[in-house]
């Protein structure tokens, strides 16, 4: 459309028309700028006489007012109408309708306040251009801290030379995908962050500047970490089971020998002296029979002894008094054979599962030898407790503490038998102040 000097309109076209809502019989002639709504009256009279000076101006975006009263976004494009002496006798305005490009951005910036990513543009003279919230939420820094300002502000002092490589890199076109680093925080710690960024180029396609997204993944690499120390943690404890297993074979091995010679040593002595007593008798009964009775009365005291011995071997291996009348009549036979004083606290009536029940007695017993052997005490209490699927065993004594479970294999042996259930055997004896030993079997 064109302006007069004094505001009066001279040309309407039909792109006016639909724009505005006038017809050109409306507009023709009529003065006073009517498309300026109140808010925009001084800006679009200052627009006026910038053009009735002789200025040009280009993509001015503003607001014009519809003749049904609503108001439509425009980019004005003005230049002055000269006569044929050159003098300025009006302007000529061109109105774009930007509805669209604008409902386009609003939709966009909506889009990147709402991105969970840290967006940040950056001018090739690094300033920065675009600050969305998320970039607010994961720095600390507000939009009016950091819009306009330069020097990769984001790199520490550690990272420098790589944030400058990569914006470098950038710049000359290359697009950065899933690349793990730090930046700084507006308190001065580090976020873990994976960059993506890529050039932002113009309409001829050079490049203008830089977009850079952040992803905070911080959670992922505590999540990492926590899986890390999972997997050593694994590692150590299939460690610790192959070993506790080596010990068990060991221990088993180590038993198996000591069974074999106190039976050859023992009984098995005792039964062949008693083999030849028989033999040496059966020759003397006629000729001899004081001598045979003699002989016969020897091998029934040999005997005696023999049957005496592979009870006690019985007894070690698995006593009967814990088959036949359960734990309670095992600790309280342990108890009166213990050289110090055994405070019996509770143990319950019922029977336990056998592997629990042995378990529970070789724990106690073991746990009253190394009382004997160096605790130096003069009481021991027992308590046996069940606790829904577990059975809780402790021991504590109130001698010299210091007991070490890596120091010795008896310890060892027995949290192995106890791990061996699916339980747990914790030792607590501090210097000086007794030890008590704490095993959770599980009663399944």
């Amino acid at each position: 459309m064109e302006f007069g000097r004094d505001t009066r309109i001279r040309l309407w076209n039909p792109a006016a028309e639909r724009i505005f809502g006038w017809s050109a019989e409306e507009m023709l002639g009529r003065d006073g700028l009517p498309m300026a709504p109140p808010a925009k009256r001084a800006e679009s009279e200052d627009l006026f006489v910038r053009v009735l000076a002789g200025e040009l101006v280009n993509d001015y975006e503003t607001v014009r007012q519809r003749k049904d009263g609503t108001l439509v976004p425009v980019s004005i494009a003005a230049a002055p109408v000269r006569d044929g002496f050159g003098r300025v006798v009006g302007n000529m305005v061109a109105y774009t309708d930007i509805s669209e490009r604008k409902q386009q951005e609003q939709r966009l910036q909506a889009l990147i306040d709402s991105s969970p990513l840290a967006l940040v543009e950056f001018g090739l003279d690094t300033r920065i251009r675009l600050w969305n919230p998320a970039a607010e939420r994961i720095f600390g820094w507000a939009p009016d801290e950091m819009l306009g300002r330069g020097g990769l502000p984001m790199a520490p002092p550690s990272k420098r030379a790589e944030s400058e490589e990569l914006f470098a890199r950038v710049r000359d076109g290359e697009s950065i995908n899933d690349y793990e680093t730090v930046r700084l925080c507006k308190d001065g710690t580090l976020v873990p962050v994976s960059i993506a960024a890529a050039p932002v180029r113009d309409g001829s396609g050079r490049v203008v500047g830089n977009l850079v997204a952040y992803t905070d993944i911080t959670e992922r690499k505590a999540q990492e970490a926590e899986v890390h120390r999972l997997n050593a943690e694994l590692h150590d404890r299939l460690e610790e089971l192959a070993a506790s297993r080596a010990r068990i074979v060991t221990a088993g091995d180590v038993e198996r020998r000591r069974l074999e010679r106190n039976l050859h040593d023992g009984a098995q002595q005792r039964l062949v002296t008693l083999a030849l007593s028989l033999r040496l008798a059966q020759a003397k009964l006629e000729a001899d029979p004081a001598a045979a009775r003699a002989i016969l009365t020897d091998a029934g005291d040999e005997l005696t002894l023999a049957l005496e011995e592979l009870r006690e071997l019985a007894r070690g291996l698995h006593p009967a008094v814990l088959t036949d009348r359960g734990l309670r009549a095992a600790v309280e036979m342990l108890a009166g054979r213990a050289p110090v004083a055994v405070e019996i606290v509770d143990i319950p009536a019922e029977r336990l599962p056998e592997p629990v029940e042995a378990a529970a007695y070789y724990l106690i017993a073991e746990a009253l030898t190394n009382v004997a052997k160096y605790a130096c005490a003069s009481t021991v209490r027992v308590r046996v407790a069940v606790n829904g699927p577990s059975v809780q065993v402790e021991v504590s004594d109130d001698g010299v503490g210091g007991a070490d479970p890596g120091a010795g294999s008896g310890l060892r042996g027995l949290a192995d038998r106890v791990e061996a259930l699916g339980g747990s055997l914790e030792v607590v004896s501090p210097a000086g102040a007794g030890t008590t030993l704490r095993a959770a079997l599980t009663r399944a």
